[in-house]
């Protein structure tokens, strides 16, 4: 049985302005390669080519792929989250659940409109032990969109599990758009569909059940 292999991680923390140009130009390079090849033309030789640097530098800073790419993960949620909390100094100033969600879901999809193709390989081509190294990241984002959402839920049971709920499903829908109908995403309606479909579902109709919950 072969042991599982640790979560990968980069070597080292660049430090120097050269080190920190070193590591871009290899996730910049990474990027390009997933792109253009997808996860088969992704070597580390390849890379380093890409990126114009000698292959025991790349090693220096991430001793193999699967690290690369988790960095490349680690970047994209660190850009949402604080894109997010952007969003989140305007939300005081909203007056509906409806607004509040149209400002999440549009800088969401913002976010998914850089580099689709890349989507597309993370989701499709690259090993599913590198798509669950951003769980950490991904849990603070949820008690940030469980923050902004909750004074706007309206006979919503368990807020917390509401919030699940509609980060999986909407993780999976972008996905799914990103990947087969990338040409969505710049569109308005797509927005509009979530928005829609969220607000529906985070400000319910009362009910006997939810009536007697709030006595």
């Amino acid at each position: 049985m072969k042991r599982q292999s640790a979560t990968p991680t980069s070597r080292k923390m660049p430090s120097q302005e050269r080190s920190r140009f070193t590591v871009d130009a290899i996730i910049q390079a990474s990027t390009y390669i997933l792109m253009e090849a997808g996860w088969k033309g992704f070597t580390t030789n390849a890379i380093a080519e890409r990126a114009g640097v000698n292959i025991s530098s790349l090693y220096q800073f991430f001793p193999n792929k699967e690290a690369i790419v988790a960095e490349l993960q680690k970047r994209h949620a660190a850009e949402i989250n604080s894109e997010l909390y952007k969003v989140l100094d305007r939300i005081p100033q909203q007056d509906s659940l409806k607004q509040v969600l149209t400002l999440l879901v549009d800088m969401i999809i913002r976010k998914h409109k850089v580099a689709p193709a890349v989507h597309k390989a993370v989701s499709e081509e690259i090993p599913q032990t590198l798509k669950n190294n951003c769980a950490e990241q991904d849990n603070q984002l949820r008690l940030l969109f469980l923050d902004a959402l909750k004074p706007f839920m309206k006979n919503v049971p368990n807020p917390e599990l509401a919030i699940h709920i509609l980060a999986v499903t909407a993780h999976a829908i972008i996905h799914n758009i990103t990947v087969e109908r990338p040409d969505l995403l710049e569109t308005q309606e797509i927005v509009n569909e979530l928005v829609a479909l969220y607000e529906h579902y985070l400000g319910r109709a009362a009910t006997p059940d939810s009536a007697a919950q709030v006595l």
